[in-house]
């Protein structure tokens, strides 16, 4: 008698990619009367003075021992006011690199002490940064910003700025542009400059060639002080590639579709990726589900073998970093 079962008789047009497996990093598991490791934490502001309503960068490194490769480790960001009563207060937590280091991007109203602090663990010592601080200055001011804080490669964003003097706009004065590629060791260099208007902004379009840091400056004059914005950044978005694979599951009547999604060569870990569905050739395509990348990039699906041949494809849509992208499709072929 014939099985009604419907029989794979296929899987073409499979795209494949090395996979990439990502390191197993092995935390021995010591006496509960064994020390813990010294952790040690600094810190470094990128601007010791900013004018009103611009930003600055704090960041630091955590390390132990002698090493500094401590990925994934909460640091906290504490932050206090100058001549205010109240406390140290959190400001916000982020998670160190693969090289311990650790960055945030603050917007203080008024001059601000900062500290970094590391809780620790079973297996690491806490520990505090020294104090950073930002001051706000109160004179001749000029802030910046960018319309998107990442593009697509070959694509224009708009660079603005409000110069100010003790929060009145100055009016019909020079505002010049510097510019620097980032990851590069070049100095800023001067792109362009522009006269404020009744409201004292200026803004400037550019077309950045890769990730770049912007500045805006204001040269000193007979009545007025100089004034240099903080630092901001445009990023560029990297491209993504997405691999695609179909193979009978262990489990009776059920298929696998998996894939890795990379990007600047490297596998995008905890990424959203989306299986689709279409009949064979029909290019009509169906969510089937979605699911986030492992550490080594890699997404999983298990599917129940269609009753006729069907074609799948991964997506992934992208974000401010890295642009989206969709794999090749598989054909699971059924009789």
């Amino acid at each position: 008698m014939r099985s009604s079962l419907p029989r794979r008789t296929a899987a073409v047009t499979a795209l494949a990619v090395t996979a990439f497996s990502g390191a197993a990093i092995a935390g021995a598991a010591g006496a509960s009367a064994a020390p813990r490791a010294h952790s040690t934490l600094s810190i470094r502001v990128a601007n010791p003075v900013i004018n009103p309503g611009g930003g600055d960068t704090i960041s630091g490194q955590l390390r132990v021992g002698r090493s500094a490769g401590n990925a994934s480790r909460a640091v906290m960001l504490f932050g206090h006011v100058k001549g205010a009563d109240t406390g140290w207060t959190e400001v916000d937590a982020h998670s160190t690199d693969s090289h311990g280091a650790v960055s945030f991007y603050v917007t203080p109203a008024s001059t601000t002490h900062y500290q970094l602090r590391f809780h620790g663990d079973q297996q690491i010592s806490g520990s505090r940064s020294g104090i950073g601080t930002v001051r706000v200055s109160d004179s001749t001011s000029l802030t910046i910003s960018v319309a998107e804080r990442s593009i697509e490669a070959g694509a224009s964003d708009t660079v603005s700025g409000v110069l100010s003097l003790d929060g009145s706009p100055l009016v019909g004065e020079t505002v010049g542009l510097l510019s620097r590629v980032d990851g590069r060791h070049h100095k800023l260099a001067k792109i362009g400059s522009a006269t404020t208007l009744a409201d004292g902004s200026v803004s400037f379009s550019v077309t950045p060639p890769a990730s770049s840091s912007y500045v805006l400056v204001f040269k000193k004059t007979d009545t007025n002080a100089a004034a240099r914005s903080a630092i901001a950044r445009i990023h560029i978005k990297q491209a993504s590639s997405l691999s695609i694979r179909a193979r009978l599951a262990a489990k009776k009547g059920h298929e696998v579709i998996s894939g890795d999604l990379l990007g600047g060569g490297h596998a995008l870990h905890h990424r959203p990726v989306t299986l689709q569905e279409s009949a064979a050739g029909a290019d009509t395509w169906t969510t089937v589900a979605t699911k986030r990348t492992g550490k080594a990039g890699a997404v999983r699906f298990s599917v129940p073998t269609p009753s006729a041949s069907e074609d799948f494809q991964l997506v992934f849509a992208g974000g401010n970093w890295f642009d989206g992208c969709q794999s090749g499709v598989v054909t699971v072929t059924v009789a």
